[in-house]
């Protein structure tokens, strides 16, 4: 079971997304958005096209929560908290993507754009947010002791916020905003799902299904027009169909154990 959330011991927590909403209130105030995206951007562009549209393609939120398949079985509550914590994301998200609609670098800037050529709705990042909500429900949900685990996992997530910057579609400060988002949506998924438990009970078989409606829309949808990951996305799709289906097998086959 998930520990309290709110606790003396877990205070550290809260530090990630307080450090990102603090480093995108600076950006905000002294007016370095714009300046701090062509230094990024143009940094950026010395690494190889290919790997940045993979990173940003771990972070679209139709592939991305299928990383979950292999805990269907053992940890009905973590599926259900992620899909609890994904509405609040998307609400988050999209709800300020429509509000704000802000431009994208390509309406300001002449600007190298890698893949579809983006122009409104910047304020936040969705892909950012989308990556911070599974990795913090994975550091948290599961919890991960390990501190190379959590490093690992952070580290994954800025990467995935990085390339929206090298693939020119997004400013630093929606980058920050989108992981603050992701990290507190999360936290909020967890709390909620303690508190609703049909999902993990009675309701069990809903996160499952929207995860396997999710691999069908993976494995079948058309090119979305980034360069090199059509394919990648759909390996990625069927290898955690096949794990998710060997940690039912194994689940159904021994005893059950507690997993970190």
């Amino acid at each position: 079971m998930t520990p309290p959330l709110f606790s003396s011991r877990t205070l550290w927590r809260w530090t990630f997304p307080l450090v990102c909403l603090g480093l995108a209130v600076e950006v905000a105030l002294t007016c370095t958005n714009l300046p701090l995206f062509e230094v990024l951007h143009r940094l950026f562009s010395f690494l190889p096209p290919l790997m940045w549209t993979h990173w940003t393609a771990l972070g679209d939120s139709a592939l991305l929560p299928l990383i979950l398949f292999p805990w269907w079985r053992r940890r009905p509550d973590l599926l259900w908290a992620a899909l609890l914590a994904s509405l609040l994301a998307f609400l988050f998200s999209h709800g300020l993507k429509h509000w704000i609609d802000a431009p994208r670098p390509p309406a300001v800037l002449t600007v190298t754009v890698i893949g579809p050529r983006l122009l409104h709705g910047s304020f936040p990042s969705g892909h950012t947010t989308a990556i911070f909500t599974l990795v913090a429900l994975l550091i948290h949900g599961l919890p991960l002791r390990a501190s190379g685990m959590r490093w690992t996992l952070i580290l994954m997530g800025l990467a995935v916020g990085a390339s929206r910057i090298a693939l020119g579609v997004h400013w630093p400060l929606d980058v920050l905003v989108g992981a603050a988002g992701g990290w507190l949506c999360a936290l909020a998924g967890l709390a909620w799902a303690q508190r609703w438990t049909w999902g993990t009970n009675q309701g069990r078989w809903l996160p499952l299904l929207v995860l396997l409606m999710l691999a069908a829309f993976a494995l079948f949808r058309r090119s979305e027009g980034l360069p090199g990951v059509f394919w990648s996305e759909k390996a990625f799709a069927l290898t955690m169909l096949i794990l998710g289906g060997r940690a039912g097998f194994q689940a159904s086959s021994s005893p059950e154990k507690t997993l970190d």
